[in-house]
């Protein structure tokens, strides 16, 4: 009862939703603008054209755009647990994100319009670009939020292996692209692991699968770079944009039969962190309930 009292009302998750989406989520592209501003990072050529709420520039802006998207997504479907009741959480949360995708987009849209981004800016491509990685981040959110733990660690699993670009992509005049730094990517996995578990030891088991889905999605990190690589105005992939799904295909299923590349020392790392952290929160369960059980004794 008093866990319940202590939850916001869900018409406080729909401003919250989507302010993390944008503020969170494009973190990194917020503050790679201030660096060039105040001088810390050299301006590129087109940075004196004008800031637009999303990066629209397709050369070199599309994986960091899917990664910021989606971990944007995650986070706003994070915040359906905090009111009581899960579904007008969730209801709320889908709401405040596709409202903050729709204004970012549409301020990103009339800006460029008035030709104050960059020459090679491509605002219709980028943005459904944003919307489909806001929407699969928010669905990921969303599961691992109020799914069971079995599917939890299913839904991190992608944002997991993108992770480390985010992070790269808060230090100064770095890209935002997935590079498998192995520390980061083990830290963030681990720590899914720890919060897929509810309250039974077995549900660590539910991780399984979800390890073989980070395996598989490792390879989505160079795939999104090789899509990158083949947008341009006026290119094949830009005439044809479902194509892209083409590429990452075969560049994910070629790569999850090897071995190459998937850094198997994060994974034992992964594993103790993650083996830690889920022991911590059943021990500290069990305990609250022994101190509960005296109370009533």
């Amino acid at each position: 009862m008093a866990e319940s009292e202590n939850r916001i009302s869900a018409w406080w998750v729909l401003p919250i939703s989507a302010i993390v989406w944008w503020v969170c989520g494009f973190l990194p592209w917020l503050l790679q603008v201030f660096y060039e501003v105040s001088g810390i990072a050299q301006a590129s050529a087109d940075a004196a054209a004008g800031f637009l709420p999303l990066p629209f520039t397709a050369d070199d802006a599309v994986v960091g755009v899917v990664v910021m998207a989606l971990i944007g997504g995650l986070l706003a479907g994070v915040t359906s647990r905090l009111p009581a009741s899960a579904g007008a959480g969730a209801g709320a949360a889908i709401a405040g994100t596709l409202l903050a995708i729709a204004a970012t987009g549409g301020a990103s849209w009339w800006l460029a319009a008035r030709e104050t981004g960059p020459d090679d800016a491509m605002p219709l491509g980028m943005l459904v670009i944003t919307g489909a990685a806001g929407i699969v981040g928010l669905a990921a959110g969303l599961l691992a939020s109020l799914g069971p733990a079995a599917l939890r660690g299913l839904a991190l699993a992608l944002p997991v292996v993108l992770l480390d670009g985010w992070v790269w992509g808060l230090v100064p005049g770095n890209p935002v692209s997935p590079t498998g730094t192995w520390w980061i990517l083990a830290v963030a996995l681990g720590i899914a692991f720890g919060l897929a578990v509810d309250s039974r030891p077995i549900e660590l088991l539910g991780w399984l699968p979800a390890a073989g889905v980070v395996w598989v999605l490792q390879a989505a990190g160079p795939a999104l770079l090789a899509v990158q690589e083949n947008i341009w105005p006026g290119s094949a992939l830009t005439e044809d944009p479902l194509s892209a799904a083409g590429i990452v295909w075969d560049e994910i299923a070629s790569a999850a039969i090897v071995s190459d590349g998937h850094q198997l020392g994060a994974w034992v790392v992964a594993l103790l962190l993650g083996a830690a952290i889920a022991a911590l929160r059943l021990s500290r369960e069990a305990t609250e309930e022994g101190e509960l059980s005296e109370a009533w004794a």
